[in-house]
């Protein structure tokens, strides 16, 4: 009985917090639905669609959730940026379609929040569905910039200040995050997240890794596995790691990375590793995309001038 009164005395606690879900799909219907539905009653869920092909109205059937239809594919941060100014909520929980959070992991976040009023970010402890820690110890910033890397942490024991907020899931104060600008809406996808960690660690915000609220990430399962997909995510990834170096001032030297690529390429099609065949492919699709772009935007200025 004492043990029953005390965490419903914890739980009238944080229900005095309000707390907005935000999630982004495109064709994640076949996974959203376990998503949300495992998330405690009462919440404001905000479902913001990038143009998905799939039934995403049957997946969210009987469920209460705010749904924000975009004409076309406007990429994650923006997206999650549209999701941000229509929620309510006092704080904002990001979450991807593949990803699991139950009523006590949402309660020990929101706790957290009250054991730390100087913090705005905070991060539940997440695992793959295989129990792997999934954690990253810096952010692809950290990388371009050159930092050691720092020894891997395999298991964590408590709550910790960590210098990088896995856009899978996090919750994050909505004037912390309206304040800093919200996503970059330059990144359609990939490293959105590496470039939020950034801004706020430079802001001097401490992120926070909450040890009692668990989370399991079903890494990949939210985005298409064929060929073509993969192409275009690497391609991405390519075309967002320019943007941070151009934005923080790394240099890049785009023959070199042309190169680099092309080698590859000849390389793993020589030893039929076609994973890494199809990886560097993209990349080298991404460069390309990103001096055709600059070509038209200077071209452009020329022609404004």
């Amino acid at each position: 009985m004492g043990k029953a009164t005390e965490k419903d005395n914890k739980r009238g606690s944080v229900m005095n917090t309000s707390l907005s879900v935000i999630t982004v799909t495109h064709n994640s219907a076949h996974i959203v639905r376990g998503a949300l539905a495992g998330l405690p009653p009462g919440l404001e869920i905000v479902c913001v669609d990038n143009a998905s092909a799939d039934d995403l109205s049957a997946a969210l059937e009987g469920l209460a959730v705010h749904r924000i239809d975009n004409a076309e594919n406007l990429g994650f941060g923006r997206a999650c940026n549209i999701g941000a100014a229509a929620a309510s909520g006092e704080y904002l929980l990001f979450m991807n379609p593949d990803v699991r959070i139950g009523p006590e992991a949402i309660d020990a976040l929101l706790l957290a929040a009250e054991r730390y009023p100087n913090c705005g970010v905070f991060v539940p402890r997440t695992n793959t569905a295989d129990g792997r820690l999934w954690f990253r110890e810096q952010s692809e910033i950290d990388r371009l910039f050159g930092a050691p890397l720092p020894t891997r942490i395999r298991q964590v024991w408590g709550d910790c200040c960590i210098r990088f907020v896995n856009g899978g899931v996090f919750m994050i104060k909505r004037t912390l995050f309206l304040a800093i600008g919200g996503f970059d809406e330059d990144i359609f996808l990939y490293f959105e997240d590496d470039d939020l960690s950034h801004r706020l660690l430079q802001r001097k915000e401490p992120l926070i890794l909450v040890n009692d609220a668990h989370a399991v990430h079903d890494v990949g399962m939210s985005v298409a596995q064929s060929t073509r997909s993969r192409i275009f995510r690497h391609r991405s990834k390519m075309r967002s790691e320019i943007h941070l170096r151009r934005k923080y001032g790394i240099a890049y030297h785009p023959v070199a990375d042309i190169v680099r690529y092309s080698a590859k390429i000849g390389f793993y099609s020589l030893i039929f590793n076609r994973n890494r065949l199809i990886n560097s492919l993209g990349r080298l699709i991404g460069i390309f995309d990103w001096i055709l772009d600059r070509s038209q935007a200077d071209r452009n200025r020329r022609h404004a001038a």
